[in-house]
């Protein structure tokens, strides 16, 4: 997987997310982990919904926009749970739960990842 580091406002918010842009990753995405480190994300394209199915943990989840815009943020999604599909998301980045709120991301915030 790659690294990969997502800013807002040219801030760095990680250096420590990676990318699941093929079928398998998407699939995947942070199933079956026990936990994931404090700083670590990672961003699922192409993306507009998540399920919670198989996960041990809480996460955010921040849609994004084709441009990276900040389109909805779910905040501390509970393991089991199925989120509705956001009409205008393209990608998401699943974090540790809180990451948004700890980073000050709202919606509108265009954030970068490269």
């Amino acid at each position: 997987m790659k690294k990969t580091v997502i800013r807002k406002n040219g801030k760095i918010l990680t250096q420590n997310a990676e990318t699941a842009y093929t079928f398998f990753r998407r699939f995947m995405g942070l199933m079956f982990r026990k936990s994931i480190d404090e700083d670590y994300a990672l961003h699922i394209k192409p993306c507009n919904q998540i399920h919670m199915l198989n996960m041990r943990f809480a996460i955010d989840v921040i849609y994004l926009s084709e441009s990276y815009e900040v389109v909805k943020i779910d905040e501390n999604v509970e393991p089991g749970k199925i989120c509705k599909t956001v009409k205008n998301a393209k990608s998401v980045i699943e974090a540790n739960s809180f990451f948004a709120s700890n980073h000050g991301i709202c919606a509108g915030d265009i954030l970068e990842i490269e």
